[in-house]
């Protein structure tokens, strides 16, 4: 997660402090969106290993790119919209390039 993290302040990569090295910068909110976005997407691949809550899995896979998108992310999307049967959204999504990390 930290690579995928900038100060929001001075742009120092984030190194999984809570306070900035380089700025001193107080970085518990990304920090705290970086692991609920991890535990939506969590919770979005045990939705789609159950097989059985596409519609919940999809849910928490935008959820979780809302927060905070990220290339593997967007992949878990594109594997919900498929599982949710969405294949025109899977397939816009599929061939769009990668979000840029923030």
């Amino acid at each position: 997660m930290s690579e995928a993290f900038r100060c929001p302040t001075c742009r120092a990569p984030w190194r999984g402090a809570t306070i900035c090295p380089r700025c001193g910068s107080d970085l518990t909110a990304i920090m705290r969106l970086a692991a609920k976005a991890w535990e939506l997407r969590e919770a979005a691949r045990e939705a789609l290993c159950a097989g059985d809550r596409p519609a919940y899995a999809l849910d928490l896979a935008r959820a979780a790119c809302r927060l905070h998108a990220t290339p593997q992310g967007q992949r878990l999307l594109a594997l919900a919209l498929l599982a949710a049967g969405q294949m025109a959204e899977a397939l816009k999504l599929i061939e769009r390039p990668p979000e840029p990390l923030r």
